[in-house]
C-alpha cells in the first residue's frame, strides 16, 4: 500500500475524529481499520453490560490521555493508543471486583497503557522495525494484578460461559466461539460468534486461517486431552488464530506459502503455551495473550535475517487486509516487478539492440550470466558501416553511455586501450568500466568503455540519464559494444545479481511497447522513453492547488476536490479532503504512475487510477503498452467472497489493460481497454483520459461493463 504519515487535512478534534479513534481502537484487535469491524466488535461486548462500559470508558479515557499528551492525532485516531487501553479496561471488568479503589488502579493502568503504547510502539518500530502488538497491554495488566492484593482490591478469576453446554452446542464450535469471544474477556458463545462476524465482515481469508488455525488445535489438543480442559483450550484457541491470521495474511502476503508458514506458527504458539503456562502458573501470573506476541515478534524478526524475501512474502508496504495486501502485491509485482524497488532504465539514448543476453552464448555464463550487451544496428540492420575493420566503423563507438538510476560512482577503470577489431585483451578482462551504486546491495556495472572517455569520478553523485563515459572496445571486446549487469558488490568481477529494466520501449511487429519491467532478450531493440516536456506539464499538480472534479455519468455525485500534496516521507499524493481519499504517484521526467488508491468506491481517485495509470511523456500512434489494475475492484459483489477465498492460491495478477495514446488537435488522449479474454468478446474495462494544452487534466472516465 501507499506510506503512511501523510498530511491528510483531517480535523483533530470533534464527534467524528472521537468516534473514528474509538471505532479504531476495537478493530485494531482484528488487525483491522474498517470502523464497520469496530462498531460489530463494540456490539459483542454488549453481550455483557459491565464488559461494555468499562472498554468504552477505557477507550474514552485513553483517546483524552493521548489528547492531553499531544500524540499523533493520525496515530489516535487510528486507535493506535487505545486498543492496549482497551484491552486493560475489559480485562479489568473481567477480572477486578468493583470498588473505588479498583476503579481507581484501572484509570491510571489505562492512562498509563498510553504511554506503554507510546514507548513501545517507538522503540521496537524505530530499532527493529516490529510492531507494538499487545505487549503494552501485558506489562500493564501484569502490574495491576500484582498490585490488586497489595490494595486490598478483590480479584476473581476468569470463568467461561456455561450455557452453551446447556444447550448442548458441540464443543469445537463451542470452544471456537469462545476462543473468538475471549479476545475480549467474553469467552461466551453468543460474544464470540459476533466477533466471528466482525472477522468475516474485515477478511475471507482470515476467517480462513482462523478455522484451520482452530482446527489444528483441535486436532493436537483431542490427541493430548487438552480439550477437557476448557479454559486452557480457550487460551490456546484465541492464541493460535491470532498468531494464523497476523503470519498468514497481515505481515506476509497470503498465499499458499503463507498458510503453512501460519500453520507452523499455531504449533509454535501451542507449544509455548504448553510450555510456559506452569512457569508463569509459579509467578502467579496468567498466561493471557502472550503465547501469541512471542511467537509473532520472534518469526517476524528471524524472517528479516533472510537473505531473500520470499516463500512467504513479507508485507513491505502499509498494512491492508489480507486481501488487499495480496491483491495490491500481485498488481505491483505485474506492474513494476518484485526484484528491486529501484527503477533501472536503459544505459544509453536512442534504440540499441540486444547482441548478446542472459546465459548468451559467449561470455555470460555460470556466476556471470545475468549480463547483456549491446550494439546499435544501422538502417540496414548492420552492426556497422563499411568493412567492419575499424573501430569508427561500428555505429556504437564513442555513443554515451548514461546512469540507469540515481547513484553514487563507486568504481572507475580508465586507461585501458581499445582493441583493434577482432582482438582482445584477457589480463584486463572488463576493460575501462564504471560501478554505481543504488541502494543497499544493488550496483550497475557498464564496462568496455573508451579510454580517457569517463567524465566521473569515485564519490560522485549521479543522477539518472548521467552521462559516465562513451561506448568503446576495451578489455575481452572484439568489437565495440557496450557489457551492462547488476551485482551486490562494488568489486570489478562480482557475481550478477537478476537483471531487468524498467520503463523501457522495445519493437514489436505491431509497433512499439513500453514495458513496466523487462528482461531483454537476444536481438530485442531497446529504447528509453523520448520525453516530451509539453506533455510533462500537462501532467503536472502543482503542490497545494486545487482540483475540482466535476462528475458525470450515471454513478453522478456532487463535485469532489482534489489537492496535489506530499507527504511527510516525500511521496507525492492527491487527496480528497472530503472522502479522506489518497492517490499516490509518481512522476519521473520520462512518465507519469500511479503507485495505489486509499478512498471510497465512489471518490474519483479510482477513475484517475484507471485512465492515468501509467502515461509515457511521449505521443506516437504506434506505442501501446500493458498494465494492471487491481482485479478485486471489478469482481461483481456476488463474487467477491468466493475470489477472496481462492485468490492466495491464484496467479492471477490483476485486470490486464491495454492503453495507447495519441494527439488529436490540442488534446492527447489516452485510451485503455481490458485484454479480451475470448474472441469477440467485449472489454470489461475501457477508460479515457484527456490532456488539453493550456487546461492540464480535462477530463477521465471509466466504464466497466458498459456502464
Amino acid at each position: 500500500m501507499a506510506v503512511e504519515g501523510d498530511a491528510v487535512a483531517r480535523p483533530v478534534t470533534g464527534p467524528a475524529f472521537a468516534r473514528d479513534a474509538i471505532l479504531g481502537s476495537y478493530a485494531q484487535i482484528l488487525f483491522s481499520r474498517s470502523p464497520w469491524v469496530g462498531a460489530l466488535l463494540v456490539g459483542a461486548t454488549f453481550t455483557s453490560p459491565r464488559a461494555a462500559v468499562f472498554g468504552l470508558g477505557a477507550v474514552l479515557l485513553a483517546f483524552l490521555t493521548a489528547q492531553a499528551l499531544h500524540y499523533s492525532p493520525d496515530q489516535t485516531r487510528s486507535g493506535l493508543f487505545g486498543y492496549n487501553a482497551l484491552l486493560v479496561g475489559l480485562g479489568g471488568a473481567s477480572l477486578v471486583e468493583p470498588s473505588p479503589m479498583g476503579f481507581g488502579l484501572l484509570a491510571v493502568a489505562i492512562a498509563g497503557s498510553v504511554l506503554v503504547t507510546a514507548a513501545v510502539h517507538s522503540a521496537l518500530g524505530q530499532y527493529f522495525q516490529l510492531p507494538a502488538l499487545t505487549i503494552p497491554f501485558l506489562l500493564v495488566f501484569w502490574i495491576v494484578l500484582g498490585a490488586a492484593p497489595l490494595a486490598d482490591i478483590p480479584l476473581r478469576p476468569l470463568t467461561h460461559d456455561e450455557t452453551a453446554i446447556a444447550l448442548g452446542i458441540p464443543a469445537g464450535p463451542r470452544l471456537f466461539f469462545q476462543s473468538l469471544g475471549a479476545l475480549f474477556f467474553l469467552p461466551r458463545v453468543d460474544a464470540g460468534a459476533v466477533v466471528f462476524l466482525a472477522l468475516l465482515v474485515h477478511s475471507r481469508i482470515a476467517t480462513t486461517l482462523a478455522l484451520l488455525a482452530f482446527g489444528l488445535v483441535a486436532f493436537f489438543g483431542s490427541e493430548l486431552f487438552v480439550l477437557a480442559d476448557p479454559t486452557l483450550a480457550i487460551m490456546l484457541g484465541y492464541n493460535c488464530i491470532l498468531t494464523a491470521v497476523a503470519l498468514g495474511g497481515v505481515w506476509f502476503v497470503a498465499s499458499g506459502w503463507s498458510f503453512l508458514f501460519a500453520l507452523g506458527g499455531v504449533l509454535m504458539t501451542g507449544l509455548f503455551t504448553l510450555g510456559a503456562l506452569p512457569r508463569m502458573s509459579l509467578a502467579g501470573l496468567p498466561l493471557l495473550i502472550l503465547p501469541f506476541n512471542v511467537t509473532v515478534i520472534l518469526v517476524l524478526y528471524a524472517m528479516r535475517q533472510r537473505t531473500r524475501d520470499g516463500r512467504p512474502k513479507a508485507v513491505d508496504f502499509l498494512l491492508g487486509t489480507p486481501e488487499e495486501n495480496l491483491h495490491y502485491f500481485k498488481t505491483r509485482l505485474a506492474r513494476f516487478g518484485a526484484t528491486y524497488w529501484v527503477r533501472l532504465n536503459a544505459p544509453f539514448r536512442g534504440k540499441w539492440t540486444v547482441t548478446q543476453g542472459v546465459e548468451g552464448s559467449i561470455t555470460h555464463k555460470g556466476p556471470w550470466r545475468h549480463a547483456l550487451d549491446f550494439q546499435v544496428a544501422g538502417a540496414d540492420g548492420a552492426l556497422f558501416g563499411g568493412d567492419g575493420t575499424r573501430l569508427s566503423d561500428y555505429h556504437c563507438y564513442r555513443l554515451p553511455v548514461l546512469a540507469v538510476a540515481p547513484g553514487v560512482v563507486a568504481k572507475v577503470v580508465d586507461g585501458v586501450p581499445d582493441n583493434p577489431i577482432g582482438e582482445i585483451n584477457a589480463k584486463d578482462n572488463w576493460g575501462n568500466l564504471v560501478i554505481v551504486w543504488h541502494a543497499p546491495g544493488l550496483y550497475s556495472l557498464v564496462a568496455h568503455l573508451a579510454p580517457g572517455s569517463i567524465k566521473v569520478r569515485e564519490g560522485q553523485h549521479v543522477g539518472r540519464g548521467e552521462p559516465l563515459g562513451l561506448c568503446g572496445s576495451s578489455g575481452r571486446s572484439p568489437f565495440p559494444h557496450l557489457h551492462f549487469q547488476l551485482q551486490a558488490t562494488a568489486i570489478v568481477g562480482a557475481p550478477t545479481l537478476a537483471l531487468e529494466l524498467h520503463d523501457v520501449i522495445t519493437e514489436e511487429e505491431s509497433g512499439e511497447e513500453l514495458h513496466g519491467v523487462i528482461t531483454p532478450v537476444e536481438e530485442a531493440v531497446v529504447r528509453n522513453v523520448a520525453a516530451d516536456e509539453d506533455l510533462a506539464r500537462l501532467l503536472t499538480f502543482e503542490y497545494g492547488a486545487p482540483l475540482p472534479l466535476a462528475k458525470d455519468g450515471e454513478d453522478a455525485g456532487p463535485t469532489e476536490e482534489l489537492v496535489a500534496d506530499i507527504d511527510l516521507f516525500g511521496a507525492q499524493l492527491l487527496r480528497s479532503p472530503k472522502l479522506h481519499g489518497r492517490l499516490f504517484y509518481r512522476r519521473e521526467p520520462h512518465l507519469f504512475m500511479v503507485d495505489d488508491v486509499i478512498a471510497p468506491r465512489r471518490s474519483a481517485l479510482h477513475v484517475l487510477r484507471a485512465a492515468l495509470s501509467r502515461v509515457p511523456f511521449e505521443v506516437r500512434r504506434e506505442l501501446s503498452w500493458v498494465d494492471y489494475l487491481p482485479y478485486r475492484d471489478f469482481v461483481p459483489w456476488a463474487l467477491r467472497p468466493f475470489m477472496d477465498l481462492v485468490s492466495p492460491f491464484l496467479r492471477r495478477s490483476g485486470v490486464e489493460m491495454r492503453y495507447g495514446i495519441a494527439r488529436e488537435g490540442r488534446k492527447v488522449i489516452v485510451r485503455g481497454e481490458s485484454v479480451r479474454w475470448r474472441r469477440g468478446e467485449e472489454p470489461v474495462v475501457r477508460t479515457e483520459a484527456v490532456l488539453e494544452e493550456g487546461a492540464g487534466l480535462a477530463r477521465a472516465e471509466l466504464r466497466v461493463r458498459g456502464r
